[in-house]
């Protein structure tokens, strides 16, 4: 794809900062030595304090720089205090996306600089943000498919492309990419008939992202008009068409992209979780598995020193229970947990029940970030109870992973899972509450 090289008026929509804005925050030019260039980059620090705030970063365009994108997509009016913002300077005034060692500098820039700030300001470290106009769109997909799920909450892009470089990711067999990607919104205009950018060009990035995400084809409505969020995915797909414009940021960006953010867990604390398992069970959850699983597992953890192992065969399964405790979707739309594989693409099948009676039964490949697990890493299980697939609201006492691939005892699929809670309507596609993602 040939470089975009956008003109600086192009970034200075709405350059006017209010005198309530600017109380809010505090302005300063920094920079940071990382992969070892000097990196500038414009820092708004709210005036209300920092600890346990997300933080965003907002890419410039080809030919920009760090103020002019701050002027262009007026995002801190949005969030009004409530999360740091970073404007970085490209190198040369361009991301270099275009590239593999490009793309592996900005991922080290934005691990340096979230590293920085959480020594510094006390930021939330897993609750950071990426969002970015044209070449500096591209290069957030290219951040947001590279990193690890865990580093990137959600990206909102405005006009970048998303595309491979030297194999960092391939398409998959439904039209979807083998990344694990965030919370995606993309903005496009209609009438963007810029080469590499075009809005036909959007159409298949969204599709890219809808099918790796697991979406529905149905939509919901989403502040701003025209925006929508897509049905039944992993993670947040969001998708804004604006009609007759060209290739330019929507006035309604900075709106579309908070408010989206916000739904990720950007806009305010921590929600309050129910968790099930955090390197042992809690909140009255019990074992119920039939079969070989450790609870007390030390190998290969996520986050703390265990995490379960489950040595799947022969249709067994890892089971969490809270019997007489039901628990409904009306009190906790989400459950989420991370899983890790052994050899990879373990076939498992997740369930709910009560009693005797399974609720549920279905392929859990589908709910995993990516579409697979993946063999030596953890990827997000992410599923909303009332949306398809799984589609039930009623009540519930246990959580069954079994093995689906009748596999012998002698030779079982071994995958670990960590991370295990329920998550309140208030805090879907938000942060655990202890911390963990």
């Amino acid at each position: 794809m040939a470089r975009i090289t956008i003109p600086l008026l192009a970034l200075l929509i709405g350059c006017c900062w209010s005198g309530e804005l600017l109380a809010q925050y505090t302005t300063q030019n920094r920079s940071i030595v990382s992969s070892g260039l000097q990196r500038p980059f414009v820092q708004a620090t709210p005036t209300n304090g920092t600890a346990g705030k997300p933080l965003v970063f907002v890419l410039h365009g080809d030919g920009g720089n760090g103020t002019g994108i701050r002027a262009g997509l007026p995002i801190e009016g949005q969030a009004a205090g409530a999360a740091v913002f970073v404007y970085p300077d490209a190198p040369g005034g361009t991301f270099e996306y275009f590239t593999a060692n490009g793309r592996s500098r900005e991922v080290q820039f934005v691990r340096d600089v979230t590293a920085l700030l959480q020594n510094e300001l006390a930021i939330d470290p897993q609750r950071v943000f990426l969002a970015g106009f044209s070449g500096g769109g591209t290069m957030a997909n290219a951040l947001a498919c590279r990193m690890e799920s865990d580093e990137i909450r959600g990206v909102a892009v405005n006009a970048g492309s998303l595309y491979p470089i030297d194999d960092d990711f391939t398409y998959t067999g439904n039209g979807g990419l083998s990344c694990a990607l965030p919370a995606t919104m993309l903005l496009w205009g209609e009438a963007d008939n810029t080469p590499g950018v075009s809005y036909a060009t959007g159409i298949s990035i969204r599709n890219n992202v809808t099918a790796t995400l697991g979406c529905s084809a149905n939509t919901q409505a989403f502040a701003p008009s025209p925006c929508v969020l897509y049905q039944g995915c992993q993670r947040d797909a969001g998708w804004c068409s604006i009609p007759a414009m060209g290739h330019s940021i929507w006035a309604g960006s900075a709106q579309a992209s908070w408010a989206f953010f916000s739904r990720q867990g950007g806009g305010g604390p921590p929600p309050q979780s129910q968790s099930i398992y955090s390197d042992q069970l809690d909140n009255g959850w019990q074992d119920f598995s039939w079969g070989t699983v450790d609870m007390a597992n030390t190998q290969a953890p996520r986050s703390g020193p265990r995490a379960v192992r489950f040595d799947a065969d022969s249709f067994k399964g890892l089971s969490f229970a809270k019997p007489g405790a039901a628990i409904t979707a009306a009190q906790f739309p989400e459950l989420r947990f991370w899983i890790r594989g052994t050899a990879g693409n373990e076939q498992l099948q997740i369930s709910l029940q009560t009693g005797a009676t399974l609720h549920r039964d279905l392929p859990l490949a589908q709910f995993v970030s990516g579409g697979a697990i993946t063999a030596g890493s953890y990827r997000e299980v992410v599923i909303r109870l009332a949306e398809p697939p799984m589609s039930y609201s009623g009540p519930f006492e246990r959580i069954n992973i079994q093995d689906a691939s009748g596999a012998p005892p002698a030779n079982p699929q071994v995958v670990y899972v960590d991370d295990v809670a329920l998550i309140p309507a208030s805090g879907m596609s938000g942060l655990f509450a202890n911390g963990f993602e």
